[in-house]
């Protein structure tokens, strides 16, 4: 039985390669590239990669020939034991299959790098697990896999009835920093130890992530210690934050039309050269996200925002612009990045495009005119598989988007006013929303995504609530709210 399994798990991997193969392609011409007029193939990665997989998935299922001479011979033995009244016990220990190459083939998309916060060799509270809540889509099947069970205490209990009760709120108020104006942008440090903040007040600080969280201390909840501080670090309001991989770039934006980069040593939270200035922009920066895979180098950003509705990629260390991505007629409200090369910008066009950088070109876009007029997309994140897209929306919808079957799972309303901000935990169980209704609440995602999700409300502001991130490695969040706070929430238990 455990031969047959194993065989049939090959054969549709590889069924599956042979579709993510057809569905790249797809992407491209859907994008208008012409492959012909495109890059060499031998330096497509993605071509390179899938080739690849399929190659060894096909290695492996001849290797399995090998296997079916000996079966019926284990089959015999196997009933001859049985037969004389011996122990079962090797025969039943086959319905947990090996951690063999197998089990590591399911997580193929382990090296793919996203915004996501991810540290699988943390020992945390969040189960980080490869796989997506999204699970494979054949064209004749619809339905959505849940995803692996985490661990227990890294599960949010929630009672039925209960999601606006107070009372049963599983996440506490730790700290909160107050500034004189809305604070618009929150950040964490690769690390986890640093977070920065930037307000409309123009003010850039960094703080220090507590080294123990005290949960039953949330009644007088403490100013958190400002590690950095620079006042008037841009000329207008601070709209964006980012930090890079490595954590020695700290990059924001501004309705001053500049992107900063600062240089900053986490250690000894200062800079350590002076900024760097880029006004390729013509309007707000809106958003900004630094390129987070080895083809990069880690100092790559992304920006874009109003004006000339342009994507700007820039090599921070050349100092030099790289790319502009033209393509969407409204403003750019939201940009994402994974997988090193690929972006999801969302923007009051109400669409979300996809982008790969290796071509570079748009090579997908997703409208939300799927019920009603659609809307203008604010937010928008994709899991660390890579798999799954969620935006959140100006109707106060979020969207969830299978990107490799190329269809949406569900639009729901989470909240009753604009969803500015949405995100996966690092283990993708869990959606994390902040919206204009001054709440913030999470989806749980562990089910079928095709029915109706679970909502918890976890945190609440005295106005919007304009981002909220999740900490790198703890079950905590960071929400800024335009009642002039920057909040660090924790799991209570």
């Amino acid at each position: 039985q455990e031969y047959y399994r194993q065989r049939l798990r090959y054969q549709q991997h590889l069924e599956q390669k042979e579709q993510q193969r057809q569905m790249y392609q797809q992407m491209l011409l859907e994008g208008g590239v012409n492959q012909e007029d495109g890059p060499d193939q031998q330096q497509n990665l993605t071509e390179q990669f899938l080739n690849r997989s399929i190659q060894k998935l096909g290695e492996l299922n001849i290797g399995m020939d090998s296997l079916g001479n000996e079966v019926p011979v284990l089959n015999q033995q196997c009933s001859g034991s049985k037969n004389n009244g011996s122990n079962n016990s090797s025969v039943t220990s086959f319905s947990t299959p090996p951690q063999d190459s197998s089990q590591r083939l399911i997580h193929d998309t382990a090296d793919i790098h996203t915004s996501t916060p991810r540290n699988p060799g943390s020992t945390n509270h969040i189960p980080f697990h490869e796989d997506s809540p999204c699970g494979s889509q054949n064209s004749s099947e619809h339905s959505v896999i849940k995803p692996s069970p985490g661990d227990s205490s890294g599960n949010l209990s929630r009672s039925k009835g209960e999601e606006d009760d107070k009372s049963k709120k599983q996440f506490v108020c730790i700290n909160t920093l107050e500034d004189t104006q809305a604070v618009r942008a929150v950040a964490f440090h690769p690390s986890g130890s640093l977070y920065a903040v930037g307000s409309n007040s123009k003010t850039l600080r960094v703080c220090a992530y507590p080294e123990k969280m005290d949960a039953s201390a949330h009644d007088n909840p403490k100013q958190p210690v400002v590690r950095f501080k620079r006042n008037k670090h841009h000329k207008g309001s601070i709209y964006c934050v980012a930090w890079s991989p490595c954590g020695q770039l700290l990059a924001t934006g501004s309705n001053d039309k500049y992107v900063k980069v600062l240089p900053f040593n986490a250690e000894t939270c200062n800079a350590t050269g002076p900024d760097l200035e880029f006004s390729m922009h013509d309007g707000t920066i809106r958003d900004l996200a630094f390129m987070e895979g080895p083809e990069s180098g880690g100092a790559i950003l992304i920006s874009a925002g109003a004006g000339d509705c342009n994507i700007y990629t820039t090599d921070c260390q050349r100092g030099q612009g790289l790319h502009a991505l033209s393509g969407h007629t409204g403003h750019i409200l939201a940009l994402y990045t994974w997988s090193g090369w690929m972006i999801a910008s969302g923007s009051q066009d109400k669409t979300v495009r996809f982008w790969d950088l290796r071509v570079p070109s748009c090579v997908r876009v997703v409208g939300t005119t799927f019920h009603g007029t659609g809307s203008a997309v604010a937010s928008v994140a994709v899991d660390p598989s890579g798999r799954l897209l969620a935006t959140g929306q100006e109707d106060s919808s979020c969207m969830l988007y299978d990107i490799r079957g190329g269809r949406m799972v569900q639009s729901y309303h989470p909240h009753s006013s604009d969803v500015r901000s949405v995100r996966f935990s690092p283990g993708a169980h869990y959606l994390l929303t902040g919206s204009y209704d001054m709440k913030i609440k999470v989806t749980d995602l562990q089910g079928d995504l095709t029915k109706q999700l679970p909502l918890m409300v976890v945190g609440e502001h005295k106005d919007k609530v304009i981002q909220c991130r999740w900490h790198t490695q703890d079950l905590s969040f960071l929400s800024s709210s335009a009642d002039r706070t920057v909040t660090l929430w924790t799991y209570s238990g």
